[in-house]
């Protein structure tokens, strides 16, 4: 467990900075968390709905799980490069990023559409429009912006 640590206690820990190189391959990699959660929730929705609830209330309840460390990751991640820009305010800042995903996703017109028929141009709406072009610029800033820290250890 000590050697987990060490080699991988630095990936999680809200400490540090990054390189906005290394803040899109670990954003990437939040695929991997993602593969088992959709895998283990699929299959227990599917064992639901074939009169099996008890095991597929437990695949349902292990891909929540799941999301446990890929939400933790997802913060840390946003947290260490928010931090090589703004490091007296990267923990607000950090909150407010999630906070404002949350609201802008209440704000998607294709919000809980699980038929394509159902499918709106999400920029019918102006709300979610401004919402998502602010996100947007958030997100390329963080990527591509140059901070002043000349070595990040995160």
């Amino acid at each position: 467990m000590k050697y987990l640590k060490e080699k991988f206690g630095n990936y999680l820990q809200f400490k540090n900075t990054i390189t906005g190189k290394s803040y899109f391959l670990r954003s990437l990699s939040l695929i991997l968390f993602a593969i088992p959660v959709g895998i283990l929730i699929g299959i227990g929705a599917s064992l639901i709905i074939a009169k099996m609830p008890v095991a597929g209330a437990i695949l349902v309840l292990l891909g929540g799980l799941f999301l446990i460390p890929m939400i933790w990751f997802s913060l840390a991640i946003t947290y260490k490069r928010i931090n090589a820009f703004f490091p007296k305010h990267a923990t607000l800042l950090t909150v407010l990023t999630f906070l404002f995903s949350f609201v802008m996703e209440g704000f998607n017109p294709n919000n809980g559409a699980m038929d394509i028929e159902q499918f709106v141009n999400p920029f019918t709406s102006p709300v979610y429009a401004v919402l998502l072009a602010v996100s947007l610029v958030w997100s390329l800033y963080l990527l591509f912006a140059n901070s002043k820290i000349k070595k990040h250890i995160g």
